[in-house]
């Protein structure tokens, strides 16, 4: 039994296609429930010999249509127009042959107009002339074959008796519960599907709104939150600020879009060897760097040398980028303000004795 159910999970999810999206899952289920349906009524109909015989073979007819319509939605990417067609064959051909044929009034058909709306209102793509053309189809059809019905009542069948109608009607109550079920699971994908998009937009606003749109670095704010983080642990830990040298001049020199491309390699530069370092980088403001590193002094000059040795093998157009750095190994006192100031005031010793160096704040000498 389990291995049935299995064989039959697995083929109807290869007949509504289940990489699809939920409005074309919901589409392609209900076009195979329509063809089985469809079948199942023409051979229904004809044994209990509740309509023509006629109506039994356009029934198995309009069900081959619609599954040459299945067959192009599912495998030729025509979803959008096979829907548009569906909708169309449903709302103006197939429930008012339903109606004329299947007893008006007294029969089924109202109950399938009701599940036709719902998948509609699922399924149609925002277009408002055909939607429109479609949803005033469903409420205004129904109407219309009412008045007609009333003024011509010849025009429709009628039951042989009261238990024919009560077998129609209770075999069509559970093939329209069947659709109703398809619909409802179609609408709960969907709802799962723009929750899960819904989520993962404000996933990537959260994450973009903590970098920097240029270098792709933590923004200010993000860095200091980092660097909060830091002075809360017990752990060694390093604050290095860099400030790309004459970096006006560069902006003066050669523009300001090639000033952007300096900023933004230098931030690469970082960025990869911060992962190394398994420390945190952010732009600190204009054409200044934070960088925060697990480790002692030792370790921010051995990070300071090496960004300085992948700056040199990757020169740009108008040279290597050149930097000063001010360091700073945190302290238990320490505030995120005494800390930055400790290492922006190493900074400022490397820029007024030369730049292009690297500087600690416990001695102020040029390391």
């Amino acid at each position: 039994m389990t291995r049935l159910a299995k064989m039959v999970g697995t083929s109807w999810r290869w007949l509504v296609g289940e990489n699809g999206s939920a409005r074309q899952i919901l589409h392609h289920g209900f076009l195979v429930s329509a063809v089985l349906i469809g079948l199942f009524s023409a051979v229904f109909n004809y044994l209990m010999e509740l309509t023509v015989p006629a109506y039994s073979v356009a029934l198995a007819v309009i069900s081959l249509m619609v599954m040459v319509m299945w067959y192009r939605s599912r495998f030729h990417g025509e979803f959008s127009r096979m829907s548009w067609l569906f909708c169309t064959l449903v709302t103006f051909v197939m429930l008012p042959g339903n109606w004329v044929f299947n007893h008006g009034a007294s029969g089924p058909t109202l109950l399938f107009y009701l599940m036709a709306a719902a998948y509609v209102l699922g399924v149609l793509p925002p277009d408002r002339l055909r939607r429109g053309v479609i949803i005033s189809g469903l409420m205004l059809m129904p109407w219309i074959l009412l008045w007609g019905e009333m003024a011509n009542p010849q025009l429709v069948s009628s039951y042989a008796s009261t238990a024919m109608r009560s077998l129609d009607m209770g075999v069509s109550y559970t093939l329209a519960f069947g659709l109703l079920s398809l619909v409802i699971a179609g609408y709960a994908k969907r709802i799962r599907e723009e929750r899960d998009l819904a989520r993962a937009y404000a996933k990537k606003l959260e994450r973009l709104s903590r970098l920097d749109s240029l270098t792709g670095l933590y923004n200010h704010r993000t860095i200091h939150e980092h660097a909060e983080h830091h002075l809360s642990e017990r752990d060694i830990s390093c604050l290095l600020i860099c400030d790309l040298d004459h970096f006006k001049q560069i902006n003066d020199a050669h523009g300001h879009p090639y000033g952007d491309q300096v900023l933004a390699h230098f931030s690469m530069h970082i960025q990869t060897l911060s992962r190394e370092y398994s420390g945190k980088a952010g732009r600190y403001g204009g054409e200044e760097f934070m960088i925060l590193l697990p480790g002692n002094l030792a370790v921010a000059r051995e990070f300071d040398r090496q960004l300085r040795e992948s700056c040199e093998a990757s020169p740009l157009a108008h040279g290597v980028i050149r930097f000063s750095t001010g360091a700073s190994e945190r302290r238990h006192p320490d505030t995120l303000s005494s800390w930055v100031q400790r290492s922006d005031e190493a900074l400022y010793h490397a820029k007024a004795s030369g730049r292009d160096q690297l500087i600690v704040d416990h001695d102020i000498s040029m390391v």
